[in-house]
């Protein structure tokens, strides 16, 4: 992992990194079931991916992010541009395609076509950032 510079002369990629002042403290305030799971899944979210990643907003759209996941873990500092590939954590690929906004939709009115009774519904998620398998 390493920052990478577009021809522009933009930073991109991880760009910044700083000590985290958690320590950490291996799970030991977990249960020995639960502290396995959670082992397990710090080994996943810590495999390194190679990823392309989107924004079906625009070309032009940037995504700036930090990323910390785990007590002790460095405090990243990640930016993207669309289209482009990174080596990045399983977790963070994982935080953002988890990510997006709930879609509202258009007033609805009631089962008489009531105007004065009117109620919103809720859609599902709107996908703004993604990351596409390159290696996964």
């Amino acid at each position: 992992m390493q920052m990478q510079i577009s021809p522009t002369g933009e930073r991109h990629g991880l760009i910044n990194e700083v000590a985290n002042s958690v320590q950490d403290d291996n799970f030991k305030h977990m249960t020995p079931e639960n502290r396995t799971k959670a082992e397990k899944l710090r080994k996943e979210e810590s495999k390194i991916v190679k990823a392309r990643y989107i924004n079906h907003r625009g070309e032009n759209e940037r995504l700036t992010k930090p990323y910390m996941h785990w007590a002790g873990d460095p405090i990243q500092t990640w930016h993207f541009i669309p289209n482009e590939v990174y080596d990045v954590p399983m977790g963070l690929v994982k935080e953002v395609n988890d990510s997006g906004l709930v879609k509202r939709s258009d007033k609805v009115l009631d089962a008489n076509g009531n105007p004065s009774v009117v109620r919103t519904k809720d859609g599902g998620k709107e996908r703004i950032h993604e990351f596409v398998p390159v290696a996964f």
